[in-house]
């Protein structure tokens, strides 16, 4: 008797909670649902970047299905950028049970979002929203909504400014000096500089090729002086690195490949400066 009255029980347990996923409000699990799997940060330079919204389908259903199309429209700061319909000429396969990933690129240029920005001009939201269709094997449609947001730094690039040589000396056969220069942080949070790699040429010749030693980090607004100790050899190198060096100011170009950490995730980019810079001398 009491085995009859406990499984009479279970069983108004069951149908209490199978009568309770239908009534209105409960979150019934849907076929098709879209989760951020993450957003990525690329192609990092003073005129703008990529955000990468990275966006994971799960099918829940016993069904296949695959995504034939999308639209979606991207907002900055909620005003609209741009919207964009999308139409697979190779549909996306989510098999029964199975999950997704698909890549919505949003290309930021800081020119065109400048009336988009607002206060401290120092970051900007995006958010997509739209709409993405799949069919099932029968050709069914199913519209499942997209709504994601990401915040994105107006980065500015570090400025490069050339300082005077330090010559110790400078005779026809060759040279022996430092070539400074000062990397500024313009931006509002610091770059954890990992690498430097940078490339010097006088009179359109490469000198130096290498990467840059010492604390390179730049914390924010902060400025910084580094030296590259050199010697020429007029007489291997050519006579044309002498009379570069031998004017009042020499004029030398500086490739900088810097990759670095910081509140925005990993950054990578170039910087190149070509400039004049005057001499001091010490004996």
């Amino acid at each position: 008797m009491k085995q009859t009255r406990a499984f009479f029980l279970i069983m108004v347990a069951a149908l209490t909670i199978l009568a309770a996923s239908e009534l209105p409000g409960y979150p019934a699990r849907k076929n098709i649902e879209l989760s951020l799997d993450r957003v990525r940060l690329g192609e990092l330079s003073g005129s703008g970047l990529t955000l990468s919204f990275q966006v994971r389908m799960e099918n829940n259903s016993s069904r296949n299905y695959a995504l034939v199309s999308y639209q979606y429209q991207v907002l900055i700061n909620e005003k609209e950028y741009f919207r964009q319909p999308v139409s697979l000429d190779q549909p996306i396969n989510l098999p029964a049970g199975s999950q997704a990933l698909v890549n919505f690129p949003v290309k930021i240029n800081y020119q065109y979002v400048e009336p988009y920005l607002a206060g401290t001009r120092q970051q900007a939201t995006c958010r997509v929203v739209g709409e993405l269709f799949f069919q099932d094997e029968r050709k069914r449609t199913e519209k499942v909504a997209l709504n994601f947001r990401a915040d994105f730094p107006i980065f500015k690039l570090p400025e490069v400014k050339f300082l005077p040589l330090l010559v110790r000396d400078l005779t026809l056969g060759g040279a022996d000096f430092d070539f400074r220069f000062a990397i500024s942080n313009p931006n509002a949070y610091d770059l954890l500089i990992q690498t430097i790699d940078l490339e010097l040429s006088l009179a359109s010749r490469i000198i130096y090729s290498g990467r840059l030693a010492g604390d390179k980090t730049l914390a924010a607004g902060e400025s910084k002086t580094y030296s590259l100790p050199l010697m020429l050899d007029f007489f291997e190198q050519g006579r044309e690195l002498r009379d570069g060096l031998e004017k009042d100011r020499p004029s030398f170009t500086l490739k900088l490949r810097i990759e670095a950490d910081s509140a925005w995730g990993w950054l990578a980019f170039p910087l190149e400066t070509s400039s004049t810079t005057g001499k001091e001398f010490s004996r």
